[in-house]
Parts: C-alpha cells; structure tokens; sequence
C-alpha cells in the first residue's frame, strides 16, 4: 500500500533514539521530510549523521518540558522545510512509578504541555495542510494498573488521550485529525525493559511468560502503526487510541 506519505513534512520530538528513531526512520524510508528534536547534541549529530543516508532530515536540541524552546523550533523546523503536515509528540518525562510532586510536573510539561506548545505553535501550518495530522505517543499503562498502579507516567498518559481525543473534534473542521497509538511492553537497547531485565528479572520474566506472543514488542512494530495512522491512508481515522501490544493488554475493547 502507498500510504502516501512521499513529501510530507513532519516533526518528532525524542526522535534520535528509541521508538522515536524508529518512527523516523519509517518515515523517511516512505519519503517524508522529518525535523526530530533530542535533549543531547552529541546523540542528535550521531543519530543525523546515521539516518542522512535514509532521506531528508533535520535535527535540533531541544528540551521538550521548555514551552518557548518547543515553540521556536516548531517555527524554525516549518521554515526549514517549506511547511508542516504532521507533529508526532514522542518525548515523554518519565515518571513510572513516581508519585512526587516534582515527578507529576516534570510528566506534566513534557508529554501534556509539551504537545499543547506543539500543536499551538504548528496550528497555521496544519491547517494550510492537505494531509493535517497530530500523533502523540501514549502507553498501554494509561489503561490499566501496571506494576504499582500510579505514577506520574500512568496519569498524565491517560490525560494525553484525553486530550488528543479533544484535538480530534475541535480541530475535525480545519482538516486535521489526531489519534494516539499506546505501545505496551517494548524492548529498546538501553531502554525502560532492557534496565526491568537487568534489575527486577522476575518482573521482565513474568512479562515474557504472560505475553499472548512470548516476547516484547520491537520499536519498528510501533513505528509502522504511527506512519500509517499520520498518513493519508488513514484519512477517515481519527480520536482513536490504537493500542500495539500484541495482546498484552488483558481488556475488551468496544
């Protein structure tokens, strides 16, 4: 299938690394234009210089829990690219298990405000669009108890679905749609399950042997579920939350 995506231009943020990377290398491989933004410059030029070979893409350093610095690059990406079709809100603050103030606040402005400075500052490019869309990176541990039940992760990640569900309807008019895709367990060299494997085994074995499948899920299984919900392919879809968890998730979805 063409998804249709050859020439659009989108933005991700934590885009060097992860399923962030993942999701840019997707893109690009189907001829998007992509302006990522990481925390750190030397993993920002390192992961550049490795997806150049792919298509054409942008990096910046920005700190996604700093609403003028969002906003700015916001700005500059568009500039840089001739325009804006798609914001995919990937970077996330954290917070697992967390219940401290500093933790909720930290959560708070990285993965809720972080995508309400995003959408607020691409509105004029999305809507001048033809293939709008807004995405944004939730988990499955917004759905259900996960490990110790609350932490500034699981909280603020529901309220991300809402909130995206409310993009849906008040921005259907304008043409562009939003939808969230909510990974379950996900293994990532160095990530969230590759330290669960190292510290707590019983935890990351429990997760293998309770898993429909077997095993975790891969970045690429994630990245290929966010190209086509952004692409036109999927025009008709939006305010959805697609959950990719190979069936980890223990619910029934009506």
């Amino acid at each position: 299938m063409d998804l249709g995506l050859s020439g659009k231009k989108v933005i991700i943020t934590g885009g060097s690394r992860g399923i962030g990377r993942a999701i840019t290398e997707t893109l690009l491989d189907e001829g998007a234009t992509v302006s990522i933004s990481a925390r750190g410059q030397e993993g920002l030029d390192a992961a550049i210089a490795e997806l150049s070979s792919r298509g054409d893409v942008h990096g910046s350093v920005v700190d996604a829990a700093d609403g003028e610095a969002l906003t700015a690059w916001v700005a500059s990406a568009a500039d840089a690219m001739g325009g804006l079709d798609i914001v995919i809100s990937n970077a996330s603050g954290g917070g697992a298990g967390k219940t401290t103030a500093e933790a909720f606040q930290q959560t708070l402005d990285v993965d809720i405000m972080g995508l309400v400075h995003m959408v607020d500052a691409a509105l004029p490019h999305l809507e001048a669009s033809d293939g709008a869309a807004i995405l944004a990176i939730s988990t499955t541990a917004a759905l259900e108890h996960f490990g110790n039940g609350m932490g500034s992760y699981h909280v603020l990640k529901a309220g991300l679905i809402n909130l995206v569900a409310g993009y849906s309807q008040s921005l259907g008019d304008k043409g562009i749609r939003a939808n969230v895709v909510s990974p379950g367990p996900i293994w990532v060299d160095g990530g969230g399950w590759s330290k669960i494997k190292d510290a707590v085994p019983d935890m990351y074995n429990d997760a293998i042997k309770t898993h429909p499948s077997g095993r975790l899920g891969s970045t690429d299984e994630v990245a290929n579920a966010v190209a086509f919900l952004v692409s036109p392919a999927a025009s008709w879809v939006t305010g959805e939350n697609l959950v990719v968890d190979g069936g980890y998730t223990k619910r029934v979805a009506f």
